[in-house]
């Protein structure tokens, strides 16, 4: 039988009353986009691509053939890298900078796949593209784009690539940049590539990190902070690559004590038993049975020896008969003992 209108309108009202009573919270829509206080340069032109459509510049130094080269993919958060204005100061390796602005995973993705390098990178470092909380609606439509990308670049360099975390700001709430760097962070993880988490680097409280956008971070502030995090992955993720050289075992000689220990026992000495074959056995007749394994072989009856004369043998015969037809009187008989079965 269909519901009425009014059964509906009932469980309606119901559900409200139970919200009221509980305190179910909803999502949050109050959230209003802040401005950093952050200085950040004056934008230059770039050259576009011809593959995005986008500004896109790639700066690799040709002087460093010594060093180890770590190539760094992302997009417009690497401007102030790649037009000077703020260093990576780690002096040990050698790095290139391949920047886009605006770009999301799919338009790196696609950069990826046609770039052409000078040398071989050591390794690859990829940052998590925060244009994606805008192209994307929803986390796991970002984070399919970004394990696209990911596989791009492992395709052209296996076994070198590393990720740093999406570069948050302070337009978009915390709660949804959350759920796109656990997607991102999930994705990465699948696909057995390192992640490294520099987004607690900065905490959307301290709005001197970004530009007047709230999108970029600011040279003076910002930018240094980001451009440390990404030479200490960078230098990590290289140490972990050498595979560190076996050291063979030496064959450990056997511990011989210098002293032997000695072993003390305060107390009343025992009494050591008697052996088993000085036992014996009471039964409930109460006679002593012999369980050694001498009485239990053939016993004898040990009988004096005794001499008889010839008359005394003649004597007998007269007595007692003899079953043998003769009867020697002339020889002496001894007996000595008397075997009992």
């Amino acid at each position: 039988m269909p519901r009425l209108k009014s059964h509906k309108r009932s469980e309606a009202a119901r559900r409200r009353i139970e919200v009221q009573r509980i305190g179910i919270q909803r999502p949050s829509c109050s959230f209003v986009p802040r401005h950093g206080t952050g200085m950040r340069h004056k934008v230059t032109d770039w050259p576009i691509s011809a593959i995005t459509n986008r500004c896109h510049k790639l700066v690799i130094s040709e002087k460093t053939h010594d060093k180890k080269f770590v190539l760094i993919i992302g997009d417009s958060h690497l401007r102030a890298i790649a037009d000077g204005y703020v260093p990576l100061r780690n002096t040990r390796i050698a790095f290139g900078i391949m920047s886009t602005a605006g770009a999301s995973a799919k338009d790196l993705q696609r950069e990826v796949m046609h770039v052409t390098l000078p040398r071989e990178p050591d390794a690859i470092c990829v940052m998590a593209p925060s244009n994606n909380l805008i192209s994307s609606k929803t986390p796991e439509e970002a984070g399919l784009a970004f394990e696209k990308y990911l596989k791009a670049v492992l395709s052209r360099w296996p076994n070198k690539v590393f990720c740093t975390a999406m570069v948050p700001r302070l337009t978009e709430s915390a709660e949804k940049q959350m759920f796109f760097q656990q997607e991102f962070h999930r994705r990465s993880k699948s696909l057995g590539v390192k992640y490294h988490c520099i987004n607690d680097e900065f905490p959307m409280h301290r709005v001197h990190l970004w530009s007047y956008d709230g999108v970029h971070l600011s040279d003076d502030f910002g930018m240094p902070v980001l451009s440390d995090q990404l030479c200490s992955a960078s230098y990590n993720f290289l140490n972990t690559m050498e595979v560190p050289q076996l050291v063979q075992r030496q064959s450990s000689q056997i511990y011989q004590p210098r002293f032997a220990p000695r072993v003390v026992v305060k107390g009343l000495e025992r009494a050591t038993p008697s052996p088993l074959s000085e036992w014996t056995v009471v039964g409930l007749g109460k006679k002593v049975t012999d369980c050694s394994v001498e009485g239990q072989e053939n016993k004898y009856i040990p009988l004096n020896p005794r001499r008889f004369s010839p008359d005394m043998l003649v004597g007998m015969e007269e007595v007692c008969p003899s079953s043998d037809d003769d009867v020697y009187t002339d020889q002496e008989v001894i007996c000595n003992t008397l075997k009992l079965g």
